[in-house]
């Protein structure tokens, strides 16, 4: 426990030390979503310029005008909802990666084909998709440019270093980004047949609790697969960075074996940011729930409580990121 504890608190010193890095990510995170974000604004303004339902929506919520306006939506802005809102996000983004269609929509043919006989549930729309594509890509930009931050024990950023690691890493992050895209849709078509094992199971069990059950057990498990999938490549990318391996492919063999004989230690990593981003979350569901909107300056406010928060989850990210580089180090 103390080696575990010891790496992840490295790697918090290494993210807190540098903790412009989860500026630049935040501000590449905002921008992206900007183009999607801005329009949107524009549409919502003008729908509701000149209307009674404006003076409503600035100082609350008009669930009748925003039923109206949802229904003739077409588009990335059909899925603008309440429930996008608060700690709602995270749930939503749950469901959408169980149900394949996280990354990319990449895997929701074997999530249907599990779920045959039941009415389909949305999917996400394609513009949106394709920005995702974009922030998936320019995060793996960005992996090669942090860990050769962190890979320097009492290093410190510099936006140059940072822009040159994250090039000249970029080939490499790309194709160990590849490999974890081909090793989830491989564990989305094996967790197909037992869904629908698992799914028969509960159509069948005599008591509620049971059906529940299986349900939430088969997705427990195609989440720790996930969870196994993302811990893999990210030692992979770590290992290229490390000991500058120019095979993408023998750095993720590397990764199987670093995992597999420190597989406690690593899970635990993610246990415990895990443990910590349930926490940020219940905080800001908190405050969510407590802070009452009232006009723009309190708009402005909770704004900016809202981006100390994603500054949070990010942050939380980068110190997982820094604590596995910390715990690979320690290996003999």
């Amino acid at each position: 426990m103390s080696a575990i504890l010891g790496a992840l608190g490295e790697g918090f010193a290494a993210a807190w030390r540098n903790r412009g890095l989860a500026v630049v990510v935040v501000l590449v995170s905002l921008g992206l979503a900007a183009v999607v974000a801005a329009p949107l604004a524009v549409s919502v303004a003008h729908d509701l310029e000149h209307t009674g339902s404006s003076v409503e929506m600035m100082y609350g919520f008009d669930h009748g005008w925003w039923k109206e306006w949802s229904e003739r939506q077409t588009g990335p802005s059909a899925a603008l909802g309440p429930d996008l809102l608060g700690v709602g996000f995270a749930a939503k983004n749950l469901d959408l990666l169980l149900r394949g269609h996280l990354p990319l929509g990449l895997f929701t043919g074997p999530r249907e084909a599990a779920d045959s006989g039941n009415e389909p549930a949305p999917g996400i729309d394609p513009v949106i998709l394709g920005l995702g594509a974009l922030y998936l890509l320019a995060q793996t930009f960005l992996t090669g440019g942090l860990l050769g931050v962190f890979r320097e024990p009492a290093g410190r950023w510099t936006f140059r270093g940072l822009v040159h690691g994250s090039g000249f890493y970029a080939g490499r992050m790309l194709r160990v980004m590849l490999l974890a895209l081909l090793g989830a849709g491989i564990v989305f078509a094996l967790h197909a047949p037992v869904a629908r094992w698992a799914n028969a199971h509960a159509r069948e069990a005599v008591s509620e609790t049971t059906a529940l059950a299986w349900y939430l057990g088969h997705y427990a498990l195609l989440l720790l697969a996930l969870v196994l999938v993302h811990m893999v490549s990210s030692f992979a990318k770590v290992i290229v960075v490390v000991e500058e391996r120019s095979s993408a492919l023998l750095a993720v063999v590397s990764s199987l074996g670093f995992c597999r004989r420190r597989l406690g230690r690593a899970l635990a990593q993610y246990a415990v940011v895990a443990a910590l981003g349930a926490l940020l979350l219940l905080t800001w569901g908190s405050i969510d729930g407590r802070f009452e909107v009232t006009g723009y300056k309190s708009q402005i406010l909770f704004l900016a409580l809202a981006q100390v928060f994603v500054l949070g989850r990010v942050g939380l990210r980068l110190a997982l990121l820094a604590g596995q580089v910390a715990l690979y180090r320690r290996a003999p």
